[in-house]
């Protein structure tokens, strides 16, 4: 058998395909049944069988930092056992974590060639499309949506979600996606209708963003733009100022301006990050940029005042139980700073905390920490957090030190998946997206079939 028609790469085209798209979990008697638990221990033993036979081989991509930080936090998961409380969840996590380990040593390791990482991307690009086309689809005829939070919105039918089981994950999604699309659309592709294509593709994307109502995730897609344009200022500024990408841009600006609850959003958006930063500010103006409200009450307060009063409150109630659960994961962390109360064990010890410390009690048995630093910091102490920033450390090292090795293909490539993944590790402070399964298998993926394409390019342009 050729390697070109290995079942390895098979597989790994279907792990890009369905994973983002026909994402499924339920239960088979006592045990969880899901598409990573089918596909990643299929694509292990085929890699594993395929190299015995010979049918694949391993690149030269130095990995031997990787599976030590891995190592590592695994080591670190294992030790905070001892306080574990259940171990049933502890190991169903330490598993899911050695899954992404094994998906994204294979891919990072197998020496496919440059046109099977063409297909690897047409075939995730196409994913990623349908996901996007499927996720307007969804609130253009009010199908499937998410109605959660809908108390703060007054002209949204619901919230996106496409394909990916949660507003806020589907944002994570986008994020991870929208700087490489910007970046081939305005950087790398020189004729206009391509370019044009995969601007709307990214502007499908911005749009569905906006739909998810996540505010944390608006930011953050806007500190990504920042960060693009600081990396990469000539090239992106020269080529996003040529008419047909202005005007292009121009127009998704005026779609998005006028999309249902944005502008409210915006302003709820600012003024939540402006009540985190500075919450003891004496400046700080409710309702974000409008200064027009009569706050010490000598003038009738109309409609639109009564509105935007009833937006703070929400915003503010928002703010206080995040900032309340996040107390709640560094108070289990302060409790227990050495190994923490266990992996997998934050939910099993959360009411005995809320119990201990009234003020962190909102009225739930269970709540997630919606921070995924501070849920490792809980659950294996010092010790794990370290360890586990390790790992993406040494990944944004990688990333970095291939970036200036690279033609204008690598650059565009090692920046999108950058940028995209700092929007990713951003969005983790405000929810427990790294411990997602659906997210973190594409993530993985998409990592380590970057890192394997950008060595591979780089050895290429070094010879030339």
């Amino acid at each position: 058998m050729n390697q070109k028609h290995s079942l390895t790469y098979i597989l790994v085209l279907l792990h890009l395909f369905l994973i983002p798209l026909v994402y499924f979990k339920t239960d088979v008697g006592p045990l969880p049944l899901s598409i990573e638990i089918i596909l990643i221990p299929l694509l292990v033993i085929i890699a594993a069988w395929e190299y015995m036979k010979g049918t694949i081989k391993l690149n030269n991509v130095p990995a031997k930092p990787f599976v030590i930080t891995f190592a590592l936090f695994v080591l670190a998961s294992l030790i905070s056992l001892v306080k574990a409380e259940s171990l049933t969840p502890a190991i169903m996590e330490i598993a899911r974590f050695l899954s992404y380990v094994f998906l994204f040593l294979i891919v990072v390791k197998v020496d496919f060639t440059k046109k099977q990482y063409i297909n690897f991307a047409k075939v995730f690009a196409l994913a990623a499309l349908l996901v996007g086309v499927y996720g307007l689809f969804t609130y253009v005829f009010n199908f499937k949506l998410n109605v959660a939070g809908l108390y703060a919105l007054k002209e949204a039918k619901g919230r996106v979600y496409s394909t990916i089981t949660n507003p806020n994950y589907y944002s994570a999604f986008l994020n991870f996606i929208i700087p490489s699309l910007l970046l081939f659309a305005v950087v790398y592709f020189k004729d206009k209708k391509v370019q044009l294509f995969f601007f709307a593709f990214y502007g499908i994307y911005v749009i569905n963003l906006i739909l998810t109502y996540t505010r944390a995730a608006w930011v953050t897609m806007a500190c990504a733009l920042v960060l693009v344009i600081i990396i990469m200022p000539k090239k992106f500024i020269k080529n996003i100022l040529k008419p047909h990408l202005l005007i292009a841009t121009v127009v998704l600006f005026a779609i998005v301006y006028f999309l249902p609850d944005f502008q409210s959003r915006t302003n709820s958006a600012i003024y939540a990050i402006q009540t985190l930063v500075f919450p003891n500010s004496p400046n700080l103006i409710p309702g974000g940029t409008d200064t027009d409200i009569d706050l010490a009450g000598d003038e009738p307060l109309d409609d639109a005042d009564i509105d935007k009063i009833k937006d703070d409150a929400t915003t503010n109630r928002a703010v206080v139980s995040r900032t309340t659960l996040w107390k709640t994961g560094w108070v289990m962390f302060k409790d227990n700073p050495i190994i923490g109360v266990g992996t997998g064990n934050y939910l099993v010890r959360y009411k005995e905390f809320v119990t201990k410390y009234p003020d962190l009690d909102i009225g739930h048995d269970e709540y997630s920490v919606h921070n995924s630093y501070l849920k490792v910091m809980a659950e294996s102490g010092i010790i794990g957090i370290l360890t586990f920033l390790s790992i993406y450390i040494t990944y944004f090292l990688y990333l970095a030190r291939l970036y200036f090795k690279q033609d204008l293909l690598g650059q565009v490539v090692a920046l999108g998946v950058f940028a995209g993944s700092v929007t990713f590790m951003v969005q983790n402070l405000s929810n427990n997206l790294i411990f997602i399964p659906q997210l973190n298998i594409i993530f993985w993926l998409i990592a380590g079939l970057a890192i394997a394409f950008l060595y591979k390019n780089g050895e290429k342009s070094s010879n030339y």
